[in-house]
């Protein structure tokens, strides 16, 4: 999304996953030709700091960030950082068949179309993905992603306070694919859905192969479920995350005195907005390209592990939905510090999976 620079390049690199309710991070490296997890740890996002994607105390958050990485043992200071899709907007144009030097130059006349704000204020890179006959003519398909400068300094200054150095800062719809959709995960040319679920927003994307065709940033998230649980037992928000956060373990029959399979049945018969959003989303994609559906749905996110998720959507969308394991193929360094995180929470780990890569793949 915006490049920073790159210097002498190090033999791994971290994956900053900034969320509001949660930040976590991975080490990835080279390993006999593949990559390995060095580290990978989460720790709680300081309350208040983050709002919205946008992180409104730089130095708390990087506070909360140095203290993670010093039960980490990281190798590296260089860090590949999420910006939230809550303020990063990406959309596909297509423009007349230009060099690459134009292309970029070309795409700012696009985002003044689309951008509620004037387009000084932002910073915005570009991909282009493929080419097309439209009009009796080449055209280009180009990904264009853009967010406020003043959001990526934000970003950029929670980082340095933790004494990292942000080689990139990446949309998490990128960094999604780039940990979910690779051949190892089902084929280079296999369409499918990814499905993120954070605390307060869902990251919807559809591709085919690597290629993201449709991504969108949808108001369903984790503390809904939260909510609903606050309600249904009327105990407060912070007592209703904690029971929540149990529900993953189908080992564990109680918490705190709740049972929690009546309580999983409430929660998963709550999602329904979800699968409504999903369906908008492939509706819009098969009108647009003309295209069958989607071979699956991948989900990630915390909300990834609770009992009956793939099921109750598969059910609805009439899809095969699995859970998204990011560390498929990817094998675990001796002695790596979060190796339980990464059997037990790897689905919340997806984001900073793709970042991890986005800077090992590129040096």
């Amino acid at each position: 999304m915006a490049r920073l620079g790159f210097g002498t390049l190090a033999s791994t690199y971290l994956g900053i996953d900034i969320g509001m309710t949660r930040i976590k991070a991975v080490e990835l490296g080279r390993q006999n030709g593949g990559l390995a997890v060095r580290a990978a740890g989460l720790c709680p996002t300081p309350p208040g700091t983050v709002r919205d994607g946008r992180i409104a105390d730089p130095a708390a958050v990087g506070r909360a960030i140095a203290g993670m990485l010093g039960g980490m043992r990281v190798r590296t200071r260089r860090a590949v950082v999420s910006v939230n899709g809550q303020v990063a907007i990406v959309r596909e144009i297509r423009m007349p068949k230009v060099s690459p030097e134009e292309v970029k130059a070309a795409a700012r006349f696009e985002l003044e179309r689309f951008l509620p704000y004037p387009v000084a204020e932002v910073t915005y890179d570009t991909f282009t993905i493929g080419e097309v006959t439209e009009g009796g003519g080449p055209r280009l398909e180009v990904l264009v992603a853009a967010a406020r400068t003043d959001v990526l300094t934000q970003h950029v200054a929670a980082v340095e306070a933790a004494r990292l150095e942000p080689i990139v800062l990446d949309v998490e719809p990128f960094a999604l694919l780039r940990a979910m959709g690779t051949p190892g995960a089902g084929g280079a040319q296999e369409t499918a859905i990814y499905v993120d679920i954070g605390a307060v927003s869902t990251e919807i994307v559809i591709a085919d192969g690597t290629i993201p065709r449709l991504i969108r940033n949808v108001a369903f998230g984790g503390n809904v479920l939260t909510r609903l649980i606050s309600e249904h037992l009327r105990v407060d928000f912070d007592a209703a995350e904690a029971i929540k956060q149990q529900l993953g373990d189908e080992r564990q029959a109680t918490e705190g005195g709740v049972e929690l399979q009546p309580l999983r049945e409430v929660v998963i018969g709550s999602i329904g907005d979800l699968a409504t959003e999903i369906r908008r989303s492939l509706d819009y994609y098969q009108t647009r390209y003309r295209v069958s559906g989607p071979s699956r749905v991948l989900v990630t996110g915390g909300t990834a592990l609770l009992p009956g998720l793939p099921q109750y959507l598969g059910a609805d969308l009439g899809i095969q939905v699995e859970v998204g394991d990011p560390f498929r193929g990817v094998a675990a360094a001796a002695g790596v510090p979060g190796t339980d995180l990464v059997r037990t929470a790897a689905p919340s780990l997806a984001v900073a999976v793709g970042l991890a890569r986005r800077g090992v793949d590129e040096s």
